[in-house]
Order: C-alpha cells, then sequence, then structure tokens
C-alpha cells in the first residue's frame, strides 16, 4: 500500500528538479535541519534529503502543503503516528540461521507479523478517530485506504491463520513418492484447531503412528525433508507478507518524518514571534516573477541572536535582480532568504514570510563567495572560474541563479568583464537572476539598458550611517560607505582627534 503523503498517485522523481551542489550550504539550511529534526537523527536524514528535491509541479507542491497544513494544525496525532511506525519498523529484527528447522524459521517469521498487526491496528485507529479533521488529500487518502485495506475483520482472520500455524495439535502434510524415492506434491493441510480422533468399536484411539528410531538416520532425514519442504513454503509466505507490512511502515516513518520536521519548526519560528505563510506556487512559463511581504532569512531568525528584519519587495515580471548598497546592509541575509524561500516553496513547505508568491523553476543555484581555504588547487580567481563553470555547465533555462559577491577576488574592471557577458548569456536563456554585487562598474551597466524585466536594490542606510537592515528600490551608488565602518571601527571620523576622555 503506497504511503502518499509526499506526493499524490503516479508522483515520481521525473517532477523533480536539479539543484545546485552548494545549495544547502550557502543557504545555510542545516540550521534549518537541525531545528526541524530536534534529537531526531533519522527525521535530519530525511529532511535534508527531502527538502532540496525542488518540486516542479505546482499540484504538487500545493497536495503536500496541504499535508503540511494538516500536521501542524494535529502536531500530536502526526508525531503519535511517526513514533508507531518507527516501532514496527523495528519490529522486523529476528534472523533465521543455517541450522535453524523449518518449524524454527516459521516460527520467527510469525513473532514479528503478529506485532506488525497490532500497529496496523494502532495506525488505522489513530486515522479512524482524527480523520473528520483532515483537510489533505494525503491524509484522508492515507485513512481511507487504512481502513479499506487492513480492515478489523481483515486482520482478525489474519490473526486465526497465524494463530494455527502455531500447530499446537500438529500438522497434516499429505506428498506423493517421486522418482528415485524422492518426494513430491507435498500438501501442508490446513491445521485444526483441536486434536483428530479416530472413532472405532473399542471407543475413541489414537491414530495410527510410526515411529523413527534415533538410530534410523535415513527415516528421519526422510521425514525431515518432507517437514522442511512444506513448512518452508508456509514461512517463506509469512516472511513475504511481513517485508511487505514493514516495507509499507518504513515508507510511512520516511513520509511522516518530513512532516514532523515541518510541525517542528512551524512551532519554532512562530514561538520566536515570526510569521509563516504557504506560498502561491505559479507555474512554469508564467514569467520570471516573485513579490513577498516581510520576508526573512529562516537560518537568521532560528540562530536567535537578535529580531529581524523582513523584507518587502515586488519583483514581479522581473527576471534580473540586482542589490547592491553599503556594507553589512543586510544584502547578503536578503539573497539567503530569497534562495532559501523559492527551496522551501518547491519542498511544498511554508516560508518565513507574511505572504510570498513566485513562480517554479527546474533548478535552484547559489555561487557564494568562499572563505580563505589552503586546500584551494588554483589560486582564487581560477577556483571561481572553475567553479562558475561547473555551475552554467548545469543550469538549464527555466533556472534560478544568487550569486553572492561574484569575483570579488579580481579587480572591478576585470571581475565586470567576466561577470557581464555571463549574466548576458543567462538572461538570454531565460534564467533567472538575483545577484549582490559591489561591483558599480558592472551594476551601473546594466541600469542604464533601462529593461522592464530588471529590478535594483539597495541597502538601507540612513543619514547617520545605520542600518535598517531593508532593501529599498534604488539604482546603484557609487559609494561603498567606506567611513561608516571606519567610525564604527574607531568610533570617530578620522579627519580629527579621537576624543581623550
Amino acid at each position: 500500500m503506497r504511503v502518499n503523503l509526499l506526493g499524490p498517485a503516479g508522483w515520481g522523481l521525473s517532477q523533480v528538479g536539479e539543484n545546485g551542489k552548494t545549495v544547502a550550504d550557502d543557504l545555510e539550511l542545516s540550521i534549518v535541519y537541525g531545528v526541524m529534526a530536534g534529537a531526531d537523527q533519522f527525521i535530519r536524514t530525511v529532511v535534508a534529503d527531502v527538502i532540496p528535491r525542488s518540486l516542479t509541479d505546482p499540484n504538487a507542491i500545493e497536495y503536500r502543503q496541504r499535508v503540511v497544513i494538516d500536521s501542524c494544525a494535529n502536531p500530536k496525532l502526526v508525531r503519535e503516528l511517526y513514533a508507531i511506525a518507527t516501532d514496527a519498523v523495528g519490529a522486523r529484527r529476528w534472523t533465521v540461521g543455517r541450522d535453524r528447522g523449518a518449524r524454527g524459521k516459521l516460527y520467527l517469521s510469525l513473532e514479528p507479523l503478529t506485532k506488525l498487526i497490532g500497529f496496523l491496528r494502532l495506525v488505522r485507529s489513530r486515522c479512524e478517530l482524527n480523520s473528520s479533521s483532515f483537510r489533505s488529500e494525503g491524509l484522508a487518502g492515507l485513512a481511507d485506504r487504512l481502513a479499506g485495506t487492513f480492515g478489523e475483520e481483515y486482520l482478525t482472520e489474519l490473526e486465526r491463520y497465524l494463530d494455527a500455524l502455531q500447530f499446537e495439535h500438529g500438522f497434516e502434510i499429505s506428498a506423493e513418492l517421486g522418482s528415485e524415492g524422492g518426494i513430491a506434491n507435498t500438501v501442508l493441510h490446513e491445521p485444526r484447531t483441536q486434536p483428530r480422533r479416530r472413532q472405532s468399536v473399542f471407543g475413541q484411539r489414537e491414530r495410527h503412528t510410526i515411529e523413527v528410531t534415533d538410530t534410523d538416520e535415513s527415516a528421519k532425514q526422510f521425514v525431515w525433508r518432507l517437514v522442511g519442504k512444506s513448512l518452508d513454503r508456509v514461512a517463506d509466505v509469512v516472511a513475504h507478507v511481513t517485508d511487505v507490512i514493514v516495507d509499507f511502515f518504513q515508507a510511512l516513518r520516511t513520509e511522516l518524518a518530513f512532516f514532523v520536521g515541518c510541525v517542528n519548526l512551524s512551532e519554532r519560528l512562530q514561538g520566536d514571534g515570526y510569521a509563516v505563510c504557504f506560498p502561491h506556487p505559479l507555474p512554469q512559463g508564467s514569467g520570471a516573477s516573485f513579490s513577498f511581504r516581510s520576508l526573512r532569512d529562516p537560518a537568521l531568525c532560528l540562530s536567535g541572536v537578535s529580531a529581524v528584519e523582513g523584507n518587502s519587495v515586488d519583483g514581479r515580471g522581473r527576471q534580473l535582480t540586482v542589490v547592491t548598497g553599503a556594507n553589512s546592509g543586510g544584502k547578503s541575509t536578503f539573497l539567503r532568504s530569497l534562495g532559501a524561500a523559492q527551496i522551501m516553496m518547491q519542498a511544498g513547505m511554508f516560508v518565513v514570510a507574511e505572504a510570498y508568491e513566485a513562480d517554479i523553476r527546474d533548478g535552484i543555484f547559489t555561487h557564494f563567495r568562499l572563505q580563505d581555504d589552503s586546500s584551494m588547487t588554483y589560486g582564487r580567481l581560477k577556483e571561481e572560474l572553475v567553479r562558475m563553470r561547473d555551475l552554467t555547465n548545469r543550469i538549464k533555462p527555466a533556472s534560478m541563479v544568487l550569486w553572492n559577491e561574484p569575483f570579488a577576488s579580481t579587480s572591478e574592471r576585470e571581475a565586470t568583464e567576466i561577470l557581464a557577458p555571463i549574466t548576458a548569456a543567462l538572461l538570454d536563456s531565460g534564467v533567472k537572476v538575483i545577484v549582490v554585487t559591489h561591483l558599480y562598474d558592472f551594476a551601473a551597466g546594466l541600469s542604464d539598458r533601462q529593461r522592464a524585466t530588471d529590478l535594483f536594490l539597495r541597502a538601507e542606510r540612513l543619514p547617520d550611517g545605520s542600518r535598517t537592515f531593508r532593501l529599498k528600490t534604488g539604482a546603484p551608488a557609487t559609494t561603498s560607505h567606506a567611513l561608516d565602518i571606519y567610525r564604527g571601527i574607531f568610533g570617530h571620523d578620522g579627519d580629527s582627534e579621537p576624543d581623550q576622555t
């Protein structure tokens, strides 16, 4: 039975975009994964695998969103189902050694299946009790399939067979004599619930029996082959059924792990006073677009250092976004917030904003400036060129690229000469580009084109030099406000003697 919580029936990896290798690291998603997982390493593994697999079908995104909404509305239930599935997966632990007889093999197969039936009842009953609160096709469909596939009548009948397979009153096997004295056409008859006795004129008596002595090895081998051939088949069937049910619980545990993570993240963010919303995914081909209100970087919000400011931008119809302005003004934070929102939206999650919509992209790629690393194979410029080449080789026309201070390792003129044609080629191919840059010549050259599909933002700086960490629409400025940095470090402007008091 399919779980179908992460996606509707028929959904598969063909509907998943290919993201860049460094996306999770550049956007600091490990912080998000940690909060989602808590102390559960399995949840962390699942969310780190699921979230970067960006959905490209808006219907699949909205399907998963509805399951997340249901999960956040029923957090206790989702955690209970996850706990039951985790326990059920651990039930299939018995293994059968080579020296184990056929009957022992069957018994070791029966025990975990008996436990799994109990877990099926628990999951089904929890879903039945809460079915009226389900609004998503995912959870409502799971409840319906559990009731239809593992109804009480079916499970009771299954338990009856398992009880009979204990063979408390022995077992009856019929067989034919095969060629060269072998065994052929063995049949294990349905076990009896009462011992069988035969009636005679002298009253009841036991059936005729043949006793095999300990010294008759050939007879013992014949009997054990007969028993083994019959019981092995039954044990294999029981083991297969057990494996099928364990596979169901493994899939259920895996998919529920994602939704438990979403519940944990939602509770933490909203508990810290940050708004979350479910974004509106726009289909591919609707034009490069994004629009949001009070968008925040989730990794920064979860750091708990201080209250995080949100940004509101109307970027509908904008294919290129260039962010410039004062140092330490929140540009990189904005870039991470936008990238994280795109990733989380296409994972079917909520985003840290009051409102958010964006068009779906085939892939999300990042190129952030690396810190000094003694393990670099080349110089910093060549290293960046190699990284840029690898990135552009993987980008598709409907991808999204986020650049943070590209080619900062060389002169402004050389950096502009490298970056400008790369940007133009990507835009011509339909790629959405968001770039944070200190390169005035590069940014000004793009601004001079005055294209309707370009958007220019600047980090806000108040007259006294303080930063609001918000972005405003504005053309690139020639100054980097280095004096603000000097004043922040030394406490004066540098044109007068510092205060000696």
